[in-house]
């Protein structure tokens, strides 16, 4: 009998850490993929916001999304390479045709060469010039045109482009949602982003303007009940939120109602002096980027103030740039 217990109580004792060791690997695993995917979602949240803050900028004709949004430059660059390398290849197939087919001498082709290479230089070195002029003539142009002031009060709306960036968060959305369900967002929130893109949308291919922006300015309020859900007490949270109370007085600004763009502004203020009275920010530079957007906060209540949109429009977007440094 006490053998017995002498084989029985070791083997219990193994049993037990195993199963401990199994639980603690268990859990510890759970909770780095859990980690990983709070992590994927805020880069996702990341994305839709500068993808909405771009699209809200094209209602305006305004430069946004040259500084917060751009497609992947290695995407462009890739094009460009493998249009260079098809262009190569379809002159060296001409080349090998045209070398084929010939009944000329060696001689004459070569006078042939030297001949059409000296037109050749002569007609690159005139498309070169043409070229540089026309560039500096854009590059001017480009300068004088592209200012806020310019616009003189008229902000054309690039209806065009809208409706591509739309159709485009289609797909995007697809693939963002499902990550929100496994990261147990409320199904009934991540459904209304449905329904108010399909608003948008029906808005957007009417061309009304003022509706579409309201539509986009509920998407991207969306995105800060979204992280608030999973990441409430974090300053990335806080700062979108400031983002999105910058957005809705954009809003509000381009449709004259301004009382509500100041109630924006005065909410953003808040938020963001509670930011800079909180000490959880340990970056220096991170921390004066801060300090520099509850400036600005403060020119676009000034803005609204005296109801002035161009003033308005410029310190709206320094407030947006600064702002997508941050988050």
């Amino acid at each position: 009998m006490k053998k017995g217990l002498i084989v029985i109580i070791p083997t219990i004792i193994i049993v037990i850490l195993i199963m401990g060791s199994l639980f603690v690997y268990a859990t510890t695993n759970s909770q780095n993929q859990s980690s990983d995917l709070k992590e994927k979602v805020l880069q996702e949240v990341k994305y839709l916001n500068s993808y909405i803050v771009a699209i809200l900028g094209n209602f305006n004709g305004l430069t946004i999304e040259n500084s917060v949004f751009q497609l992947s430059p290695e995407e462009t660059e890739l094009e460009k390479t493998e249009n260079k390398s098809s262009d190569i290849t379809s002159e060296e197939n001409q080349g090998g045709e045209e070398s084929s087919n010939s009944g000329t001498s060696q001689g004459e082709e070569n006078q042939s060469s030297e001949a059409g290479s000296e037109k050749n230089q002569e007609s690159k070195s005139e498309n070169q010039s043409n070229q540089n002029n026309n560039n500096n003539q854009s590059g001017e142009s480009d300068k004088t045109s592209g200012g806020i002031l310019n616009h003189n009060g008229k902000y054309e709306t690039k209806w065009k482009e809208i409706k591509t960036q739309i159709e485009e968060l289609y797909s995007t959305w697809n693939t963002i949602s499902l990550d929100l369900h496994a990261l147990n967002i409320n199904g009934d929130m991540i459904l209304s982003f449905s329904n108010i893109l399909n608003s948008a949308t029906q808005n957007i291919k009417k061309q009304d303007k003022a509706k579409s922006m309201e539509e986009l300015g509920k998407l991207h309020q969306l995105l800060a009940q979204y992280m608030n859900s999973y990441a409430s007490n974090t300053t990335e949270n806080e700062l979108l939120k400031v983002e999105v109370q910058a957005v809705s007085a954009y809003i509000n600004a381009t449709n004259e109602n301004w009382e509500e763009a100041s109630e924006n502004t005065n909410l953003a203020e808040q938020t963001l002096a509670g930011i800079i009275n909180s000490v959880g920010i340990q970056n220096n530079q991170k921390q004066t980027t801060i300090n520099q957007c509850y400036i600005l906060v403060n020119e676009l209540k000034n803005a609204v103030n005296i109801k002035d949109k161009d003033i308005f429009y410029i310190q709206y977007q320094n407030l947006i740039t600064k702002m997508e440094i941050l988050f």
